[in-house]
């Protein structure tokens, strides 16, 4: 009991740690987007600093399996290299109960994740969406001065010449920020920006204006319009790549739908967590060490088993998403994971050394007078 608790209590430190590093270099380039709008924009820090708390979860689902893998080799490699292991070992403590804490410990991390993918993820990418749709609504109108051009509107240059205390443009100017024959230059005497919150871009109402276009030299055409509406994407202002997520559904909902990429979100919210638990128990047996050949073969041990663990995560998504699987293919990755280390840990605990020595030792068992 005493032993397990220690154990126990050794990955907590190795695991926070690795925790905030791993998050902390995954969040690097939202920051670095985040404190320009505080630069460039002016945006107040405390709205930045929601924003970033609400992309917390998503960092947090990706880092946690990669957190216990670093937590579970330091500990094994400094039990190995202070000769912990094999006095364990001589006092009759066998390798699966010296795994016992840290398989418990991997399965509360795997709780805490599923915990962030199912609910905390997708409410913060939902609150984020709106602290954004927010900041929209209160920045893009700033932006836009009179005799200054705009190019915070991807491909497109805005000029206008005046803006009133409520917003309305008058002398408003747009087009295609490098010109072509197939460009449209669009001129109108007022103008007014506006957000479609539901689909969620922008709307440019003109009116009394003047569109010239030009689909060779010998064709050039003007076309008047009294109301023109000009709809297009907003700012950039922190890119959030989707990836064929349904990012900001929350479980509930995706629950009550029966459609394939409903299912396909569902399953990688319940799936992903549980590589915590799959790489806790890999890394006992691999996190070993002979110490003739030093540590270096725990630590890339540790680092094959991420990348092949996200090769199959890619393999399995691949295959739900674009060859129509079912989703219960995504539960492949953690699973093959966790078979993989029972049978690294059965081996080790044995002083086996290939799968036929296992198979031998079956027979031997089953053959064995009772």
């Amino acid at each position: 009991m005493l032993l397990s608790r220690s154990i126990f209590l050794q990955l907590i430190g190795p695991f926070l740690l690795a925790l905030g590093i791993l998050t902390f270099i995954l969040s690097m380039e939202t920051v670095y987007r985040l404190i320009h709008l505080i630069v460039e924009r002016g945006v107040s820090i405390f709205s930045v600093g929601m924003m970033l708390l609400y992309r917390l979860p998503q960092f947090l689902s990706v880092t946690f399996p990669l957190a216990i893998v670093v937590a579970c080799v330091v500990l094994m490699v400094r039990l190995s290299t202070d000769n912990e292991i094999y006095a364990m070992n001589a006092m009759g403590i066998s390798l699966w109960e010296i795994g016992l804490p840290i398989f418990l410990f991997g399965i509360i991390a795997a709780a805490l994740a599923s915990t962030i993918t199912l609910w905390l993820q997708p409410a913060g990418y939902a609150a984020y969406e709106e602290e954004k749709l927010r900041f929209l609504k209160t920045q893009t109108t700033k932006t836009i001065q009179p005799l200054v051009l705009n190019y915070d509107f991807s491909g497109k240059v805005l000029h206008v010449q005046d803006k009133n205390k409520n917003e309305d443009l008058s002398g408003v100017f747009i087009t295609d920020r490098e010109l072509t024959h197939s460009s449209m230059v669009t001129l109108s005497e007022r103008g007014r920006i506006k957000i479609r919150e539901r689909e969620r871009d922008l709307v440019l109402h003109l009116e009394d204006g003047l569109i010239h276009l030009q689909g060779s030299t010998e064709n050039y055409r003007t076309i008047a319009f009294e109301q023109f509406h000009y709809i297009f994407r907003p700012p950039q202002i922190v890119p959030t790549k989707k990836d064929g997520h349904i990012w900001g559904a929350s479980t509930e909902s995706l629950l009550q739908d029966s459609s394939h990429s409903s299912k396909m979100e569902l399953f990688l919210r319940l799936t992903t967590p549980w590589a915590c638990a799959a790489f806790a128990v890999a890394m006992v047996p691999l996190g070993l060490i002979n110490l003739r050949r030093g540590r270096s073969g725990a630590y890339l041990r540790a680092l094959i088993l991420v990348m092949t663990y996200y090769i199959l995560w890619m393999g399995a998504k691949e295959m739900t998403l674009n060859m129509n699987y079912q989703p219960y293919v995504l539960w492949m990755p953690p699973l093959l994971i966790l078979l993989f280390g029972l049978y690294s840990l059965y081996k080790s605990n044995l002083l086996l050394q290939n799968i036929f020595d296992i198979l031998n030792s079956f027979g031997k068992t089953r053959s064995s007078p009772k």
